[in-house]
C-alpha cells in the first residue's frame, strides 16, 4: 500500500468519517511535538478546502460510508441519496416515464430547491452534468463499487465551491487503490411482474511500491415497470364531481371519493373518444368503425359518470381510450460504467493522480400512440357505405367536414429512446510544500452526449396529404386540388390513409406518414484549478489555518435536432438547434481562526470565514461569503453556526435554449367554468379582457362561452425556451447546531437551518402565463404577448413559457441525527436515526405579482413536516444483518382546503422497511440476501398518491440475491 502523506490523509478521513458532524478544530493537535504532527495528517472535508488536523466539518455534514451502501444492497448511489430525509428525487426512472430527452436520469435534490441547486462533486471536484438541458450530475455515472464514502453538506457552500451549491454539496469520495479482484453479482426479483433488475461488477487493482490503481467495470439492467403490472393501479382511487353539491357555501364538498352510494363509479374509466378503431359523431349518433370501416354503435360499457361529471368518461368494458394501457410507473434503465483511479508517488511529498470515467446509459420513455382528431370530407373514398348513407340523408355536401377521432395504435407507441455517453477525466498533482502547506493542481475534461430517437411520429404534411383520399379511375389516391378545392389529379408518391378500422391503414400509408425524429445534445466542461492550504501564523489559542483556491471553468452546450424536427415537419413538436458557451473565473479564500481555548466553559472557540469572487462571461461579476463559528463548551457539548450568501448562475439552457414545443396542462381563463371559480378580486378583469380578446358573452352563467371540445379534451401546446437576460440567484443561509456526545458511542445532533433564495430562476408555467395575461387590468401586459388565440375558433393555440428571475424561496427547518454503537458478547449493534422537520416553506413564483397571497405548502404531499430514516445493524463474526426504514409523515392534499372542496384531503403517513444480510462464507466468498419493501407496502390509497412513484415505492416487495467473490 502507498506509504505517503496524501494516502495517510485519506485513511485518516475514513477513520474520522464516522464522527461526521463532530467539531474538532485546527489546533487540536497544535501543541503536539513535531514528530507527532508528522504522524497525524491533515485531511480535507466537504464544506471546506482547508485541510486540518483531524477536523471534521465546520458546517453540518452527513457521512455515508461505502460499507453502508453494501449493507443496504444498493447498487445505484441515487437510490440512497434520494431517500435521505434532507433530500428528494430530482429526476429518476419513476419521474421520467413520459419525459422527452431525459428518460432514466438520476439526480438528487437537497431541500427540494431543485437539483440544479445541489452541487455534486467527485473527489472534491466538479463532474460533467447530465445533459445540456440538465446541469445536475447524472448519478448513474458513479459506480457504487468505487465509493469510499459520501459527505453531504447541508447548507450553502458557494463561498467554498462556487455556483450551484445553494442547497448544499454532495461530495462522493472514490477509492484510490485496491489489491484484490472483486466480482460482484446481484439479482433483484419483484414479487409482482415488471421492474426486475440485475447488476454485475468487476473491480480490481494493485498497491505497488510507488504506484497504485483501482479499476471498476460494471453493468446493470432495470426493467420497465408498467401501470398494468400493479393491482393497485388496476383498482384506482376514483373521484367525482359531487352531484349533490349546490354551491360554494352549502357545506357540501364539490368533489367526493367514488365510494358509498357512488361505489359503482369506482375503478378504471375509459375516455369515450380515440378508440383504436376510430370513432366519430355522425348524424345517426356516436359510432366506431369495424374492420372494414362499417359503423358500429359506440360501446359505453356500464355508462357514464353521473352529471355534472363529464359524460364522455365511461365505466366497465367501454370503447374509447383506456388510460392504463399506455401508462408507466418507471422507465427501463441500462448502465455500463468504467472508472479507474491511478496514483503515482513522485516522492514522499508529491503524488500524481489520474482519474478516468466512461459511462453509457440507455433508457426510454413511452407514451401512447398519437391522438388523431381530424376533419375528413364527406366524399372521402374510405367512408363506408353506412356512413355515406347517413351523410346523404342529412344532406351533407361533398366538402362537409366530419371530425374523426382515433388512437393511432397501428402506427406504434411514441417512444423516446435516450442513449447517453459520458467521458470525464482528471489529472492532478497533490502534495505538501514547505513542510506545512498542502496543495493540489488539477485539470479536468468532461463530455456528456445524448442521442435521442423519437419513434412513432408523423410527418405532418404527409399525413394531411394522405387523409384527403379520392377515387381516381377506380383507384383510391391522394387528392391533388387546385385553389378552388377541385381535384385535378393525384399526388405523386403519396399513399392514401384510412382512419377507419383498427387496421384500416395500409402499410404503405403508414410508411408514408410515420417517421423517427432525432436529437443530439452535447454538454462539455473544462476545468483548471488549484488549492493551497496551510497555517499562516500562531495565535494564543492556536494557529490560523487558511486555504486559497482558484478555478477556471468553461461550459459548452450544443443542441442539434434532426432536420424534420427543426423544420417543424413532424406532428406536434419542433425543436430549434442552438450552441452556446460561457466561462467563469473564480478566486476563493477561507480561514479558520482560533479565538479562545482552554478557559472556563470554552474548550475551543473558532471563527470560520470564507469569500469567493466569480466572474462569468454570461452574467458578469458576483461574490459569495460565509462567516461561522465552532464552539466546544466541553468534550461533550459543542455548538456551531454559519451565516452565508450563496450564488447560482443560470445554466446554458436557461440562458440560450431556443424554442422547444411542449404540451402542458393549462386551461383557458375565459372558459365559463373558470370564470365561475375565479378570485373575486380579478373576476371582472378576466371578463373585460376576454371581451377585449373577442370572446363572445364571457361570464359565469350556464351557456356562456366555453372553448371547443377539442381544446378541453387534449393537452394544449406551449413553447419552452431560454432567456439571455437572466441574472444570478442569491441565497441568504443560516445554520445553527448543537452536538451532544455524552459517551464515546452515543451522539445526538440537532441543526436549525434557513434559506432565503431571491431572484430565483423559474418558468412561470403556461397556466400562470395565460392567467397573468387575463387577470391583469388590461391586455396590455408582457404576459399577453406570450399567448396566441386562433381568430376563427378563439381557442388558445400557443403559450410561450420562458424562465425569469421572478421567484423566491424561503424555508426553515431542523435536521436531527442520533447514533448509538453497542458492543456485546454476542455481537455488535449500531443504530442511526436521521430526520428532517420542515417548519416553513414559501415559494413565490412572481415577486412582482401585486395580488400575491401567502400560500402555505408545508404539510402538503410534496413537503411533509417530518421525514426520517432509521438503520439498525447487527454484526457477529462473519454475519451482518440490517434493517432500514423510511418514513414520511401524514400530509394533506391542500393546506387551504375547506369542506367545500372535497372529502379526501388527508393523506396518511407512509413507511417502508427493508431487510438485508450478508455472510462471509470464507475469505473469498460473501453471500448476500435481502428483501426490499419487506411488508409489500403500496402507496397510500388516496387519489393524489396511489400511483405516485416519486414519493412512494411502486415496485412492491422484491427479493435481492447476490454474491461477491474476492481473489
Amino acid at each position: 500500500m502507498l506509504n505517503n502523506k496524501v494516502s495517510k490523509a485519506v485513511r485518516l478521513a475514513i477513520a474520522f468519517g464516522a464522527a461526521s458532524t463532530a467539531a474538532f478544530s485546527a489546533n487540536t493537535f497544535a501543541a503536539e511535538e513535531t514528530e507527532a504532527k508528522e504522524e497525524v495528517e491533515r485531511v480535507q472535508v466537504t464544506g471546506s478546502r482547508i485541510k486540518r488536523y483531524a477536523e471534521v466539518a465546520p458546517t453540518p455534514v452527513t457521512v455515508i460510508s461505502g460499507e453502508q451502501l453494501v449493507n443496504q444492497g444498493i447498487t445505484n448511489v441515487a437510490d440512497l441519496l434520494q431517500n435521505l430525509p434532507s433530500s428528494a428525487v430530482g429526476s429518476a426512472p419513476t419521474t421520467t416515464t413520459n419525459t422527452i430527452f431525459g428518460a432514466g436520469i438520476n439526480t438528487t435534490d437537497l431541500r427540494e430547491l431543485g437539483s440544479a441547486r445541489t452541487l455534486v462533486l467527485v473527489n472534491g471536484r466538479r463532474f460533467v452534468g447530465a445533459s445540456v438541458t440538465n446541469p445536475a450530475i447524472d448519478l448513474n455515472a458513479i459506480p457504487s463499487e468505487m465509493i469510499e464514502r459520501m459527505e453531504v453538506t447541508h447548507g450553502g457552500a458557494s463561498a467554498v465551491y462556487g455556483s450551484d451549491a445553494v442547497a448544499g454539496v454532495v461530495n462522493i469520495i472514490l477509492k484510490k487503490s485496491q489489491d484484490t479482484i472483486d466480482v460482484n453479482y446481484k439479482k433483484q426479483i419483484t414479487e409482482h411482474e415488471g421492474g426486475e433488475s440485475e447488476f454485475f461488477s468487476f473491480t480490481f487493482g494493485d498497491e505497488g511500491e510507488r504506484t497504485s490503481f483501482i479499476t471498476s467495470i460494471s453493468y446493470s439492467e432495470k426493467e420497465q415497470l408498467e401501470e398494468a403490472d400493479r393491482d393497485f393501479i388496476h383498482n384506482p382511487v376514483s373521484t367525482l364531481r359531487n352531484p349533490n353539491d349546490t354551491g360554494d357555501d352549502d357545506g357540501i364538498p364539490a368533489r367526493i371519493l367514488a365510494n358509498g352510494e357512488y361505489a359503482k363509479y369506482n375503478g378504471q374509466t375509459t375516455l369515450g373518444l380515440y378508440d383504436r378503431a376510430g370513432d366519430a359523431f355522425l348524424p345517426g349518433g356516436h359510432f366506431k368503425f369495424g374492420d372494414n370501416g362499417e359503423l358500429l354503435p359506440f360501446g359505453t360499457g356500464d355508462g357514464p359518470r353521473p352529471a355534472p361529471n363529464s359524460q364522455l368518461y365511461y365505466l366497465g368494458d367501454a370503447d374509447g381510450y383506456k388510460f392504463i394501457e399506455h401508462g408507466d410507473l418507471a422507465t427501463p434503465l441500462n448502465r455500463f460504467n468504467v472508472f479507474t483511479n491511478i496514483v503515482h508517488e513522485l516522492n514522499d511529498d508529491h503524488t500524481l493522480n489520474f482519474e478516468f470515467a466512461y459511462g453509457k446509459t440507455s433508457s426510454y420513455a413511452e407514451s401512447s400512440p398519437i391522438f388523431l382528431r381530424d376533419s375528413i370530407r364527406a366524399d372521402n373514398a374510405f367512408w363506408h357505405a353506412d356512413a355515406k348513407a347517413q351523410f346523404a340523408e342529412a344532406g351533407y355536401a361533398d366538402d362537409q367536414m366530419i371530425r374523426v377521432y382515433k388512437l393511432a395504435s397501428g402506427f406504434g407507441n411514441r417512444t423516446y429512446e435516450d442513449d447517453r455517453t459520458l467521458l470525464n477525466s482528471t489529472l492532478s498533482v497533490q502534495g505538501i510544500v514547505f513542510e506545512d502547506y498542502d496543495y493540489e493542481l488539477y485539470a479536468s475534461f468532461g463530455r456528456n452526449t445524448t442521442k435521442t430517437v423519437w419513434n412513432g411520429e408523423f410527418l405532418e404534411q404527409n399525413y394531411f396529404n394522405a387523409l384527403d383520399a379520392v377515387e381516381i379511375d377506380g383507384v383510391i389516391r391522394c387528392a391533388d386540388r387546385n385553389d378552388a378545392g377541385e381535384v385535378v389529379g393525384a399526388l405523386n408518391g403519396c399513399s392514401p390513409l384510412s382512419l377507419f378500422g383498427e387496421n384500416g391503414a395500409s402499410q404503405e400509408a403508414i410508411d408514408y406518414v410515420t417517421t423517427s425524429s432525432l436529437l443530439s445534445m452535447t454538454k462539455q466542461q473544462q476545468v483548471i484549478g488549484g488549492v493551497l492550504s496551510g497555517y499562516a501564523f500562531e495565535l494564543p489559542a492556536g494557529p490560523i489555518s487558511f486555504a486559497l483556491s482558484a478555478e477556471h471553468r468553461k461550459e459548452v452546450g450544443q443542441n442539434n435536432p434532426g432536420a424534420a424536427m427543426e423544420k417543424n415537419l413532424v406532428f406536434g413538436n419542433f425543436i430549434n438547434s442552438w450552441e452556446a458557451e460561457f466561462t467563469v473565473d473564480e478566486i476563493g479564500f477561507e480561514s479558520s481562526i482560533p479565538l479562545v481555548s482552554d478557559v472556563f466553559l470554552v474548550d475551543e472557540l473558532t471563527l470560520e470565514i470564507a469569500a469567493r469572487y466569480m466572474d462569468y462571461s454570461s452574467v458578469g461579476e458576483n461574490s459569495a461569503w460565509k462567516v461561522g463559528f465552532s464552539y466546544s463548551m466541553t468534550d461533550q457539548v459543542r455548538f456551531r453556526g454559519t451565516k452565508s450568501k450563496s450564488v447560482r448562475a443560470p445554466s446554458l439552457s436557461q440562458l440560450y435554449a431556443r424554442g422547444v414545443q411542449s404540451f402542458g396542462q393549462y386551461s383557458d381563463p375565459c372558459d365559463q367554468v373558470n370564470i365561475l371559480t375565479a378570485n373575486a378580486d380579478v373576476k371582472q378583469n378576466v371578463i373585460n379582457n376576454c371581451k377585449a380578446a373577442g370572446i363572445p358573452n364571457p361570464g359565469v352563467n350556464e351557456g356562456d362561452w366555453r372553448p371547443s371540445e377539442d381544446f378541453r379534451t387534449v393537452t394544449p401546446p406551449s413553447v419552452n425556451g431560454g432567456n439571455p437576460n437572466l441574472t444570478e440567484e442569491t441565497s441568504d443561509d443560516t445554520l445553527l447546531g448543537v452536538i451532544y456526545t455524552p459517551t464515546d458511542n452515543l451522539t445526538f445532533i440537532a441543526d436549525y437551518w434557513s434559506f432565503k433564495v431571491e431572484d430565483a430562476i423559474n418558468s412561470l408555467g403556461a397556466n400562470r402565463v395565460i392567467y397573468d395575461c387575463y387577470e391583469a387590468a388590461s391586455l396590455d401586459n408582457s404576459s399577453c404577448a406570450l399567448v396566441t388565440r386562433d381568430p376563427g375558433t378563439l381557442d388558445v393555440t400557443n403559450v410561450v413559457n420562458a424562465p425569469y428571475n421572478l421567484a423566491s424561496y424561503e424555508l426553515k427547518g431542523v435536521d436531527i441525527e442520533a447514533r448509538y454503537d453497542l458492543e456485546t458478547e454476542f455481537g455488535d449493534f449500531n443504530f442511526r436515526l436521521l430526520g428532517t422537520y420542515l417548519e416553513h416553506r414559501e415559494f413565490i413564483t412572481d415577486v412582482q405579482a401585486s395580488d400575491y397571497q401567502f400560500n402555505p405548502t408545508v404539510g402538503e404531499q410534496r413537503y411533509p413536516r417530518w421525514k426520517g430514516t432509521l438503520s439498525i445493524g447487527y454484526t457477529v463474526e462473519d454475519l451482518y444483518v440490517g434493517i432500514h426504514g423510511r418514513y414520511r409523515h401524514s400530509t394533506v392534499r391542500d393546506r387551504e382546503w375547506t369542506v367545500e372542496d372535497n372529502n379526501y384531503n388527508e393523506i396518511p403517513a407512509y413507511d417502508v422497511w427493508s431487510l438485508n444480510a450478508r455472510y462471509n462464507l470464507n475469505e473469498m466468498v460473501e453471500l448476500r440476501a435481502g428483501v426490499s419493501n419487506l411488508f409489500d407496502t403500496t402507496p397510500p390509497r388516496h387519489p393524489s398518491a396511489f400511483d405516485n412513484g416519486e414519493f412512494y415505492d411502486v415496485y412492491g416487495r422484491r427479493l435481492n440475491l447476490g454474491v461477491n467473490l474476492r481473489f
